[in-house]
């Protein structure tokens, strides 16, 4: 730890006591006034007698031990209340809040071969090794979410622990509520202030943080220590599909941008479920972009992937995830004579509906509706099954009576199945009670008896009508070809949104599963049990790009497409709504108070001054 030269007083007035030294000295100047005594002899006193030989009152200042240590300890009390602020270089003093940015920006390799979270980490570990004997710190990391590493504490073997416990992530995100937060834990504490280590990079800070050094009308200090050298980075700030023009297939389109200060000529692979489809060379100018649009991908879809075969300092937003949907018209293949069930099936331009025969391959169909009393290899097939009031099938359901005129008690509205369905006025003649299968979950309900259900057993997804639709007003509705359209759409994997399987970085994933939960294993190799609840897992841990592998489940990819993140240029300030906070590359000066130190020296003095005096008297 080094300190500055410059030195400045918070009570600086206080300096004026230091004219008490003339009044010591003065006292030294005095002659003594002498009691007359008569002796023998004058040969013991003559230094006595030099003394009384002038006749003015002051005498001739001598060399004196203890009036340098009473000069010694006045200067040093009148420093003391003065209170010398010395700036030195140890970033933080008193209680201070460590923000560490772990942002996907803040994995750009220009640090010297490092990355810029691993000199933030450097930075803040200097901080802690910095802290005097009564500071106390906090650390937070912030990137997609803000967590709380480390609560205020001066134990700094916990801090230094905490450190390297902050991750690094590619997802985006901003400092306002780690900044919020940091507030709220600095007000508890006297005199604390904030320091964020980032590159700058993402929106401006929601804040009202005040900027000087000090609380200012209970606004806490906020501080911003710089990292990051330099902006050479390109990478796929957008991507998605769309239908063509013809709208027979679906297109892809995607945005590179350049941030560095050259042009770049880079290679571009296109894959769909790791078949490569397309590959180009592409160039991009300084500070541009470069659209794409690939139009020869395959009717049947799958998870695209774009990949930009480049160097540059930030690997995240090289390769980027979207879903391709199935150009295909969902074919559907009906064992059932029911014809408001075909006919409303006949009247989706989306559907490919085929009646089944006994000798007809299942294999053939995205997915099968079965009504009444089907073939059972049919409810047995492996193909996702929508099966209205089936008999018993083993291992799924078995009936346990009649009920007349069950009245709806509950709609699970979360479920795709019932998308834009109210059921307020369906009313049904009766309905089979059934025991289902554990996988299988009650989505419209009579008191404790299921009306639909659905469920996903191994890979095959299932719904079940548990009563005859002829046996109630539901073909006359209009919500009859919604309900049929949703099920289908859910059993061929085609439910909207819940099909994406390609998310942004940080943002949570939803994943149904007919067992107690499911294992996720990330890009990097490791593996998470999720647990889940009505069937629903929800994994929020999307914290690296890639592909995230889920078992018994399709596999699901996060993408980073943040043009701020992209964007690896180091920011000179930070923007609050109080302002800007300039940064220092690397490096922040702090001042400490020092009047505790001079007040010891201070006693010290006196103490020495109280023996010397002592001393010569015996």
């Amino acid at each position: 730890m080094s300190y500055a030269i410059n030195m400045r007083f918070l009570s600086a007035s206080a300096l004026w006591w230091l004219g008490l030294s003339a009044i010591i000295i003065l006292f030294y100047l005095l002659k003594l006034k002498r009691k007359r005594r008569v002796v023998p002899s004058v040969l013991l006193w003559q230094r006595a007698l030099e003394e009384m030989e002038a006749n003015a009152p002051f005498r001739r200042l001598r060399r004196s031990l203890l009036l340098l240590l009473q000069l010694l300890a006045l200067a040093a009390i009148v420093f003391a209340l003065a209170r010398p602020l010395v700036t030195t270089r140890a970033l933080a003093s008193g209680s201070t809040i460590i923000i560490i940015d772990a942002t996907a920006s803040m994995s750009a390799s220009d640090e010297e071969g490092r990355t810029r979270l691993e000199r933030a980490r450097e930075l803040a570990r200097e901080m802690i090794g910095g802290l005097g004997s009564n500071d106390r710190a906090a650390l937070i990391e912030s990137s997609s979410r803000v967590v709380v590493r480390a609560a205020m504490t001066s134990d700094r073997a916990a801090l230094r622990s905490a450190i390297g416990d902050v991750l690094e992530t590619d997802a985006a995100g901003n400092l306002s509520d780690a900044v919020r937060l940091a507030e709220q834990l600095a007000r508890a504490e006297r005199d604390a202030g904030i320091v964020i280590i980032s590159d700058g990079g993402g929106p401006p800070v929601s804040s009202d943080t005040a900027l000087s050094g000090a609380q200012v009308e209970n606004k806490v200090a906020l501080r911003f220590v710089r990292v990051g050298r330099r902006a050479d980075n390109i990478g796929i700030v957008a991507m998605n599909t769309r239908s063509s023009q013809a709208g027979a297939r679906r297109e892809l389109f995607a945005s590179i941008a350049n941030v560095g200060e050259i042009n770049r000529d880079l290679s571009v692979e296109l894959k769909i479920d790791g078949k490569l489809v397309d590959a180009r060379t592409v160039g991009v100018a300084a500070g541009g972009r470069s659209s794409l649009i690939f139009d020869s991908l395959p009717s049947s879809g799958g998870m695209a992937e774009l990949k930009l075969v480049i160097e540059d300092d930030l690997a995240a937003d090289n390769t980027a995830y979207a879903v391709v949907p199935d150009a295909r018209r969902t074919r559907v293949g009906v064992a059932s004579d029911d014809q408001f069930l075909l006919q409303a099936l006949a009247a989706n331009a989306e559907l490919d509906a085929r009646m089944m025969t006994a000798n007809m391959d299942a294999s053939a169909f995205d997915c099968i509706i079965s009504e009444g009393a089907a073939d059972a290899e049919i409810l047995k097939s492996t193909k996702p099954l929508l099966a209205i009031n089936p008999p018993d099938l083993e291992g799924a359901w078995h009936s346990e009576g009649e009920r007349e005129r069950p009245p709806i008690t509950y709609v699970d509205r979360s479920h795709p199945v019932n998308n834009y369905l109210s059921y307020a006025d369906l009313h049904i003649e009766s309905a089979t009670a059934r025991k289902l299968a554990v996988w299988l979950r009650p989505i419209l309900t009579s008191a404790n008896d299921a009306l639909i259900s659905a469920g996903d057993n191994n890979g095959r997804r299932v719904v079940m009508m548990s009563f005859d639709p002829a046996r109630s007003d539901l073909p006359l509705k209009v919500e009859f070809p919604i309900l049929l359209f949703n099920s289908i759409n859910w059993l061929a994997g085609r439910e909207g949104a819940a099909a994406d399987r390609a998310v942004r970085v940080g943002q949570p994933f939803t994943i149904q599963t007919s067992g107690e939960g499911v294992t996720v294993t990330t890009p990097g190799g490791e593996t998470e049990e999720v647990a889940a609840r009505e069937q629903t897992a929800i994994f929020a841990d999307t914290l690296r790009a890639g592909v995230y592998q889920v078992s018994g489940s399709p596999a699901f990819a996060a993408s980073l497409l943040s043009e701020a993140e992209s964007d690896t240029t180091p920011r000179e300030t930070i923007k609050t709504r109080a302002g800007e906070v300039s940064g220092e590359a690397e490096t922040f000066y702090s001042e400490r108070e020092w009047w505790r130190w001079i007040a010891l020296l201070a006693l010290g003095v006196l103490a020495a001054e109280w023996w010397v005096y002592h001393r010569r008297i015996a």
